[in-house]
């Protein structure tokens, strides 16, 4: 609650004095110039135990070959070509469904980060089964306060998302049917997140046969705080560790914490207004004059305190689509070297 309070005063009583968010790394795969580097790991492979404090790797630990001729590690592909997280642009994908069915241990390590503000400090990306809950994929997040050994570093265990262990198709879209490893978050259990496959009877003309139990997953941001990390350097680990299910996909991966520069008041009342429409049902436009700030970002936070939507600002007029958004109040928060301004909107589903 206290995120949102600080929000709320920023909006309602005008004051200069906010806090902005500071991003440490950003990384949402679309740098076409690193897709073939994924594809082959000659950008991000290093042997295992490496202290390569700058650089991100990928380490295929299972070694097992993929059943559909996927890449056996991490790689970048369009959302929309084995799942459906994004079908707009590229994000990271790593199998669990091999020729023969094993333990899949595909790791991904982010470069060393720097934590100065642990109170403030967040970890964010966003994630989607290829199914769910039939073969629903799991994966963890872990962090290394010494090295980027995967073998004896990584003993903080900070997020799990669970997998499928047992249950028949009969079971549908009840995930009480089905048993699944715990603790964990289950993607798609809550009923948000998914979309029916109206190809999964093999027929893509026909829409009318949809499988409840095989739900494609839409990508969903994951927050958590890093306060126990504060002043430390850490690694972040991403490792999918799913039994024989299918596919799993990772984008938007964010690390940011607070900084003391702030907008002034001038700047907070020109941003007033420029977030329409509002309420908003299809899509919501962000007008922001970029050429004179650095490092402009835009997240929307829902009213529970999460980031939902996190992107950079490349362009002076930038439209949000609300495909995956329910009804509700938001937050439309501009962050840039300079400081931070928010505008509240309305999302009418």
């Amino acid at each position: 609650m206290r995120k949102i309070a600080l929000l709320t005063l920023g909006l309602f009583m005008c004051i200069s004095a906010v806090k902005a968010q500071d991003t440490l790394l950003f990384e949402d795969f679309n740098d076409t110039n690193a897709i073939g580097g994924f594809y082959t790991n000659t950008i991000f492979d290093f042997p295992p135990g490496v202290n390569n404090d700058t650089s991100w790797y990928d380490f295929d630990e299972d070694a097992f070959t993929d059943a559909n001729s996927r890449p056996s590690a991490w790689f970048v592909n369009l959302g929309g070509g084995f799942a459906y997280p994004d079908t707009l642009d590229f994000c990271l994908m790593s199998s669990s469904w091999f020729s023969s069915p094993d333990v899949a241990s595909n790791w991904l390590f982010l470069p060393a980060i720097q934590i100065t503000d642990g109170a403030s400090a967040t970890l964010s990306w966003a994630s989607a089964p290829r199914q769910t809950p039939y073969y629903l994929d799991g994966y963890e997040v872990l962090i290394s306060t010494t090295v980027n050994d995967y073998q004896t570093a990584y003993t903080d265990l900070v997020f799990t998302a669970g997998e499928y262990i047992s249950g028949a198709t009969t079971g549908g879209g009840d995930f009480s049917n089905y048993t699944f490893s715990t603790p964990g978050f289950l993607h798609g259990q809550d009923g948000n997140y998914i979309v029916f496959d109206p190809t999964s009877d093999g027929n893509a003309a026909d829409t009318t046969v949809i499988d409840s139990a095989r739900f494609f997953g839409v990508q969903r941001t994951q927050s958590i705080s890093l306060a126990a990390y504060d002043n430390m350097v850490i690694y972040i680990a991403f490792h999918h560790n799913s039994d024989d299910d299918n596919l799993i996909a990772l984008d938007d991966i964010l690390v940011t914490e607070n900084t003391d520069v702030t907008f002034s008041i001038d700047d907070q009342k020109e941003f007033a207004g420029q977030v329409y429409p509002n309420p908003a049902t299809d899509f919501v436009n962000v007008k922001f004059d970029i050429a004179q700030y650095h490092n402009a970002r835009v997240e929307m936070i829902n009213s529970n305190g999460q980031m939902v939507y996190s992107a950079p600002l490349v362009t002076a007029n930038n439209r949000i689509g609300l495909e995956n958004f329910v009804s509700g109040v938001y937050f439309v928060k501009i962050i840039a070297d300079e400081g931070s301004m928010v505008e509240k909107v309305v999302v009418n589903k």
